[in-house]
């Protein structure tokens, strides 16, 4: 996934919060795992391996991604409408574009030549093909939610700007409220079919909860939460016992059942995943190194190639064992043997990916200035 900015051999930026770059840490090692969980097409029991019934709710991770891109994006937008500086639109796309489309070409130039599908082209336009390119495409789908998001915020955030532009926006997001929660409780919307249901229509609740936490981020309440390090900590791991029980439950009804039976489910994941990140932010006990240390902010820094990698991986060291009839229950000892492999295959292409692709890139980003100079509109505020 997209947002880290990286940080070997690159200029760090003053926001720079290394809480945030271990939870993507996190992120992308639950959807490893969700993908482990659907490659080998282990059955939904109640009876399966604690660690087994872990993978199967792994893809809460891209819910956390969503959230952490609405938090990281919207913040400069939201710091610049409360101190008068102004964010440069025209840069804001330049980063994106360095960020996220090299190496996402590259991916996908590399899927056709291994596919030879033309439906990967079409991908190109970061429109969703699904697995039409498997098993290459599986995670391009959310990249394209992604897209989506950064097309609309520079745009949302300059509404903010004026008066009108605030009532507009407060209508647009109660129209697109209302829509979303009627559709989501409608029979028969929420089917695989549906592409609508993982775009930013469906999936705008997680970047809208990263920008709320954003903003609380900038206000007063986060120092007070910070002077209060035990209630930080009592949010921390509320909100972390509320997500297990919640994506524990998510592997035993199987996905599609899950989402039936409560359609905000991934909006009150995004919820909890907010609370986790604003607790983590607030409190600075030994305790919190579990949670963010060297090894996941590691992980975090390569989460975008590994994003990319690691299911084609996954799938042409494990799919032989499935094709000769060889079931995970009965071999167990052959399957572990090719996931050990498989992650270490896919953690040292992701890093060489990061290296030789995404940091070049990442180094032009990084001369990219957040912010332009004081705002006119700001300033004509003052004089009034």
């Amino acid at each position: 996934m997209t947002s880290s900015d990286g940080r070997e051999g690159l200029r760090q930026p003053a926001s720079y919060m290394p809480e945030l770059e271990s939870l993507r840490g996190w992120a992308i090692l639950l959807v490893v795992g969700f993908h482990y969980f659907g490659i080998l097409n282990l059955a939904v029991r109640p009876d399966n391996p604690f660690w087994v019934t872990l993978l199967g709710g792994g893809n809460t991770g891209v819910t956390l991604f969503f959230v952490l891109s609405g938090f990281l994006l919207s913040r400069p937008f939201l710091d610049g409408l409360r101190t008068g500086r102004e964010v440069s639109i025209r840069r804001f796309y330049w980063a994106r574009f360095f960020r996220i489309v090299p190496l996402y070409y590259a991916a996908v130039f590399v899927a056709w030549g291994m596919t030879q599908k033309v439906a990967a082209f079409k991908a190109l336009l970061f429109v969703p093909i699904g697995f039409q390119v498997f098993p290459f495409s599986v995670p391009w789908w959310s990249l394209c939610t992604e897209v989506q998001f950064y097309l609309l915020l520079p745009w949302l955030m300059w509404l903010l700007r004026y008066r009108l532009g605030r009532w507009l926006a407060a209508g647009g997001l109660l129209a697109w409220l209302g829509a979303h929660l009627y559709l989501f409780h409608s029979p028969g919307w929420l089917s695989q079919l549906n592409p609508w249901e993982n775009s930013l229509f469906g999936r705008g609740g997680a970047f809208l909860v990263g920008a709320a936490c954003a903003m609380f981020n900038l206000s007063a309440w986060q120092n007070r939460l910070a002077r209060r390090p035990l209630i930080a900590g009592v949010v921390v791991l509320a909100c972390l016992l509320a997500l297990g029980r919640l994506w524990f439950w998510f592997s035993l009804t199987g996905e599609r059942n899950a989402l039936q039976a409560l359609p905000m489910y991934h909006n009150i994941e995004a919820l909890l995943w907010g609370g986790v990140m604003l607790g983590l932010l607030a409190f600075d006990w030994r305790s919190k190194v579990v949670l963010v240390n060297p090894l996941l902010d590691h992980f975090g820094r390569i989460s975008y190639s590994l994003y990319l990698i690691h299911v084609p991986v996954q799938f042409y060291c494990l799919y032989p064992l499935r094709a000769a009839g060889l079931e995970f229950e009965t071999h167990t000892s052959a399957y572990l043997l090719r996931i050990g492999f498989s992650l270490l295959a896919s953690w040292g292409l992701a890093w060489l990916s990061y290296r030789l692709v995404e940091t070049p890139f990442l180094r032009l980003k990084s001369h990219l200035a957040t912010f332009s100079a004081r705002a006119p509109w700001a300033r004509r505020a003052a004089d009034a």
